[in-house]
């Protein structure tokens, strides 16, 4: 999976007609993305602190509003997602209808 991710990042580096700008969509494919996120998520807990008692939190309390904002993010893009899929749905159901 490792070799994947280099060979994609090596031909994104030797195509000069790549994007130039920054956007929204990830450039590594998801499975690549899932990947390495476990790797980081791994390799943080095995060298963070130890919870010292039950219940304490294992990420940093300075995490907290990047948490809270990519979650946000994510449910503002499925519920855009599920509206939209919804719109299609009633349109093509009144455009049925009225046919």
């Amino acid at each position: 999976m490792i070799t994947k991710a280099t060979e994609y990042l090596r031909s994104l580096k030797a195509d000069r007609s790549a994007r130039r700008y920054r956007s929204n969509t990830p450039s590594l494919p998801a499975g690549i993305q899932d990947h390495l996120g476990r790797l980081l998520r791994a390799e943080y807990y095995e060298r963070g602190d130890k919870p010292r008692f039950l219940g304490d939190p294992a990420l940093p309390l300075e995490f907290d509003h990047y948490l809270h904002r990519l979650d946000q993010k994510d449910r503002d893009l499925r519920s855009s997602m599920v509206r939209e899929k919804g719109r299609r749905a009633v349109a093509a159901a009144l455009l049925g209808i009225h046919a």
